[in-house]
């Protein structure tokens, strides 16, 4: 029973739901086609703080502080979309809002939430190459795709990883396709375990980044090496800052974000834009 008792205490609630214990976590190796992509390194080449990034809820009040250094920070940030477009927006469950006192345990919003009805088609919001997909049985993320967007290919200086769940079907690309800016790599829905909970059709959208270009799939989440969370309407921005210490000190005339975004007729607006929303606007 002791034995017992010392191994439940060291197991870890992963982004699945799942307890399992550190070593064999950091130990997964399932994403063969993941072994072909630029950049991928085994799991076991992760920073333990990476890891604990992706702690949805229980986490300690250590896990949550290294969330918070890694960029899980309120801003402040909002998108104003380029020339008045009509665009689905972020609901007021935004970025980085403090769950602990509504759930009662401590957690997080590591995204934005943008309502849309079910079936809506999602974009990829730049180039990039399909990294990940999860279908997340036993959490509240519902069904996952992440994509890898190289700094070429989105005009920033870090390598960037955009995640978008809750979608209604796994979607048909398949790990190491690459897509282009604007295809279509999911649709709306509400998938996710919610317990007797119920929640309208979203996407919850998230934004991950490193200055280094290895990453892994330990078949549970996405690990950029030294990987930091960034507030989804930051990546839009042209200039610096793109941390979230940084841009939460910015005076408020500065919080605005002009948002690129692609048109019901397929063209973007900017036409030169590197990076869109995640849905056509009219």
């Amino acid at each position: 029973m002791v034995a017992l008792n010392i191994l439940f205490a060291s197991l870890i609630v992963t982004a699945s739901g799942l307890l399992m214990a550190p070593e064999i976590h950091a130990a997964q190796s399932p994403c063969k086609q993941c072994e072909k992509i630029d950049g991928y390194v085994s799991p076991k080449a992760i920073d333990s703080k990476t890891r604990k990034l992706f702690v949805i809820s229980g986490g300690s009040k250590k896990i949550i502080a290294t969330q918070k250094a890694r960029g899980v920070v309120e801003t402040g940030l909002y998108p104003e979309f380029i020339k008045g477009a009509k665009c689905p927006d972020i609901d007021g469950e935004g970025w980085a809002i403090d769950y602990t006192k509504k759930n009662r345990k401590p957690e997080l919003h590591k995204g934005i939430d943008i309502p849309q009805p079910s079936g809506t088609p999602i974009l990829a919001i730049a180039d990039g190459t399909v990294v990940g997909k999860f279908m997340n049985a036993f959490n509240s993320k519902g069904i996952e795709i992440m994509l890898r967007h190289t700094p070429k290919q989105t005009g920033l200086k870090y390598w960037t990883y955009s995640q978008y769940t809750r979608l209604i079907e796994m979607s048909p690309l398949r790990i190491g396709t690459k897509v282009r800016m604007g295809t279509k790599i999911g649709r709306t829905s509400n998938s996710g375990a919610m317990g007797k909970r119920t929640r309208r059709d979203a996407l919850h959208f998230a934004i991950l980044y490193s200055f280094h270009p290895q990453w892994s799939n330990d078949g549970v989440v996405i690990l950029p090496k030294k990987g930091y969370f960034m507030d989804p309407n930051a990546f839009y921005r042209l200039e610096p800052p793109y941390k979230s210490h940084a841009l939460a000190s910015l005076p408020k005339d500065q919080k605005k974000v002009a948002m690129p975004y692609m048109k019901r007729n397929g063209k973007f607006e900017p036409a030169n834009t590197k990076r869109i929303w995640p849905y056509r606007c009219k």
